[in-house]
């Protein structure tokens, strides 16, 4: 009209507000400009966004770095802060087993000191087989101290599965219990046996790990061919864990339920989270974590404030226990599979305390 172009944007406000209509107006006059600008170009070469909005997706809205006071510390280094802070409060529970901090951090000192003997140090890959027991925090963190990266073997994996990670990553040392040794084709150090560790010094051993060193190496399911070790560093791990404390605050008054097999990640935070932030590790049986029943128990027993579920255990958890169950609880994390809105809004009718 008149030599120039012109347009209208009819919509139904049911569906769309002003400001978005606005929006989808302006990406349409920035792709016209484009067009009469480079008339060869194809469309999919084209901008839709104007210089402002392409700053803001990808410049403004991802400026999301943090620091964090404690980022440049190792797992272990943290963990023994909070020792000095409070070293006779009660770190982990395993059945009628109880450790405070101080005695926690002492037997895992005794056994870093013996691992250097063994020649662990930075990166060293130190393979760890054991059912969930007091012996596992103590090995995790002892592997730590002594400098190495823990690799967990579930005792309950077939044995084709354990020889091949044992090969894989040539691990230097293997630890594990006098029960399991049988399914082990390797010399290994039982954690059940203190003789071989209890002259070994109890204050911490001298720091040869930073940040970016490795602190485990966990394999996947190997559902799409051979299972794969997958590496972390103290730094992404410390990073997530200093997040989830600035985000769900844990106190010296929580109660954690360390119930995730310990070659899943979950394990991961389940332990340190708990650790560093002072709060009490409850650990349960081995195979607890299948049983609803138990686990009720052991909630209402140790008055468990944060647990994590995979949503279909949670289901059968919802399915089988009384709705008073976990009457202290404060969080309750999901993941591993998808979370149906229908059973969170069954599991907080149930549980509205």
């Amino acid at each position: 009209r008149d030599g120039t172009l012109q347009g209208a944007f009819e919509y139904d406000t049911d569906l769309f507000d002003a400001e978005t209509v606005e929006r989808m107006a302006g990406h349409y006059r920035t792709l016209l400009e484009a067009v009469v600008e480079r008339p060869e170009a194809l469309v999919a070469e084209l901008d839709l966004l104007s210089p402002a909005e392409r700053h803001r997706q990808l410049v403004t809205w991802n400026d999301t770095a943090v620091r964090y006071d404690d980022a440049e510390r190792c797992l272990h280094e943290l963990f023994e802060q909070q020792v000095a802070r409070d070293p006779e409060a009660l770190a982990v529970v395993f059945e009628d087993q109880r450790l405070s901090y101080a005695e926690l951090n002492a037997r895992s000192n005794q056994l870093a000191h013996h691992l250097r003997t063994l020649g662990v140090g930075p990166d060293t890959l130190v393979a760890l087989c054991v059912q969930r027991s007091v012996e596992m925090v103590v090995g995790v963190l002892g592997i730590l101290k002594a400098g190495g990266a823990y690799v967990p073997l579930d005792p309950e994996h077939p044995p084709e599965r354990l020889t091949y990670m044992l090969k894989d990553t040539a691990a230097r040392v293997v630890l594990t219990q006098q029960s399991l040794l049988p399914r082990l084709n390797s010399n290994a150090l039982c954690l059940d046996d203190w003789t071989r560790f209890a002259s070994e010094p109890t204050h911490n051993p001298s720091l040869v790990t930073c940040p970016d060193h490795l602190a485990y190496c966990i394999y996947t399911s190997g559902s799409t061919g051979m299972p794969k070790g997958a590496m972390n560093s103290h730094r992404a791990v410390v990073n997530r864990l200093l997040w989830m404390q600035a985000e769900y605050g844990l106190t010296r008054a929580d109660v954690m339920l360390q119930k995730t097999p310990f070659s899943f990640d979950v394990s991961v935070w389940e332990f340190f989270w708990t650790l560093l932030a002072g709060a009490r590790l409850v650990v349960a049986r081995p195979d607890g974590h299948k049983d609803p029943a138990y686990l009720a128990e052991v909630l209402d027993r140790h008055g468990i404030t944060t647990t994590h579920f995979v949503p279909s255990m949670l289901q059968a958890f919802e399915s089988s226990v009384p709705a008073g169950s976990g009457s202290r609880l404060r969080r309750v994390f999901c993941s591993g599979e998808a979370l149906p809105h229908a059973l969170q809004q069954q599991f907080l009718g149930r549980h509205a305390g």
